[in-house]
């Protein structure tokens, strides 16, 4: 995207920045409510906003629109602190966006619970009622329950939770905008594993019960332990989405346990199921789909002590990897008083997404409203700025494939936890692609 080209057209960029910081101090007297951001920080990380974005001169920023923009989270059971971590991001991107001369953006939150599926079709009725043309939504549409409503009511969609699934595709409207967990981070993981484990050759899966929709996961995933030369030993264990107890779980798993075992979990249950199957001495190697602090909190202290192994597009707010990954993780750390996790991360980058397509619409002469305005934007240019990859100068990249309607590439890796700090081990894009082992 090209950048102003002299001070009159600096000028211009900064214009809308400086007209709608009065629209920032209305929302933020002395702070702006449940965001935590005060007018000034909105001034500041507006401003830093529109130069880390490179938004051109002229740009339609979407200052006279105002967009409801649904959100399906986990505001409730064991994955309550995901969810709210995803709608912190979204209210902070909302706030910066508007204080950058975008649009309003208001956000309608409904809570899918941990996910549950009449909790999932519930909200997806009201968000259609509600005639919102997007939402933010997580778990695979609420692993799967919400899928054909998203169609049916074209609903633009954008899951970074457990992106594009093998059971979500084909539908129409529906985006993953981060790697498919676990699939995507297999191939490389057990890559990983071959070159530090090789006398190692069984892998099985402890998850969640997603009912019709795991035999679609299963052939996946064995097929791509096949292509690694490893072994399925036949261990696919599961239990409710919601469940913390896996005390009859890991009985099984102990009958045969396999060298490697998949925690096909999120949110704290990792946390729970490691401190868990430590008390029953299971002796496989773990490795997660995910990791986050409510999973440490969850394991009382294990994790710290023995460390837990996870391998995805992990977010460290810690060292972000460019400059706008960076403004991110200190605006939400200054707003919550903690690091964002990747959770929060992705619902960033998303809402985001959303004013890049309500630009592109604008610029274009058309209706942001209009969801199917908003999908042919995205198809005609699939590729949004990221908080993931690029460098120290340059914002990273996402590049929707609309084949799959996941993404073309995903920075990644195999990741250990372990006394208050996360070290990578390996390094990977989707599939295994550019392997490298950490030095």
């Amino acid at each position: 995207m090209p950048t102003p080209r002299s001070d009159l057209g600096r000028r211009r960029l900064i214009a809308p920045v400086l007209a709608a910081l009065t629209a920032a101090a209305t929302l933020a007297a002395c702070g702006s409510g449940d965001t935590g951001v005060s007018a000034a920080d909105a001034r500041t990380q507006a401003a830093d906003l529109v130069k880390v974005l490179k938004l051109q001169d002229g740009a339609a920023l979407g200052g006279d629109v105002t967009f409801k923009l649904g959100a399906t989270l986990t505001l409730s059971g064991p994955s309550a602190a995901n969810g709210e971590s995803m709608r912190n991001a979204i209210e902070l991107a909302a706030k910066q966006i508007k204080a950058a001369g975008g649009p309003t953006i208001e956000p309608s939150v409904k809570d899918i619970k941990g996910p549950d599926p009449v909790a999932a079709k519930q909200a997806a009725s009201e968000l259609a009622g509600e005639r919102v043309p997007a939402k933010i939504s997580s778990m695979g549409d609420g692993l799967g329950a919400m899928l054909a409503d998203t169609d049916k009511n074209k609903i633009l969609t954008l899951d970074g939770v457990g992106g594009a699934q093998v059971f979500t595709r084909g539908t129409k409207y529906f985006y993953g905008t981060r790697e498919v967990a676990p699939s995507d981070a297999v191939p490389g993981a057990l890559e990983w594993f071959k070159r530090t484990r090789p006398e190692a050759r069984t892998v099985g899966l402890a998850g969640v019960d997603l009912g019709a929709q795991n035999a679609a996961i299963k052939a996946d995933l064995t097929k791509k332990f096949a292509a690694a030369g490893l072994t399925f030993n036949g261990l696919w264990e599961t239990v409710a989405p919601t469940s913390q107890d896996f005390a009859s779980m890991i009985s099984k798993i102990k009958k045969n346990p396999p060298d490697l075992l998949w925690v096909a979990f999120s949110g704290a249950s990792p946390g729970a199921f490691a401190a868990q199957a430590k008390s029953a001495g299971l002796k496989s190697r773990l490795v997660g789909i995910e990791f986050t602090q409510e999973a440490v909190k969850a394991s009382k202290g294990v994790l710290d002590s023995d460390g837990f192994t996870f391998a995805m597009d992990y977010f460290d707010a810690s060292a972000p990897a460019n400059p706008l990954a960076r403004l991110f993780a200190d605006s939400y750390r200054k707003a919550y008083g903690q690091p964002a996790d990747f959770y929060a991360a992705n619902a960033y980058e998303e809402t985001l997404l959303v004013w890049d397509l309500i630009r592109r619409v604008k610029a274009a002469g058309g209706d942001p409203a209009d969801s199917a305005q908003l999908k042919a934007a995205l198809e005609k240019e699939p590729v949004f700025a990221s908080v993931y990859g690029g460098d120290a100068a340059t914002v990273g990249t996402l590049k929707i494939d609309l084949a799959t309607h996941g993404v073309a590439s995903r920075p990644m890796g195999v990741f250990q936890y372990k006394d208050g700090k996360v070290e990578t081990l390996a390094t990977y894009n989707v599939g295994g692609q550019e392997f490298r082992l950490a030095d």
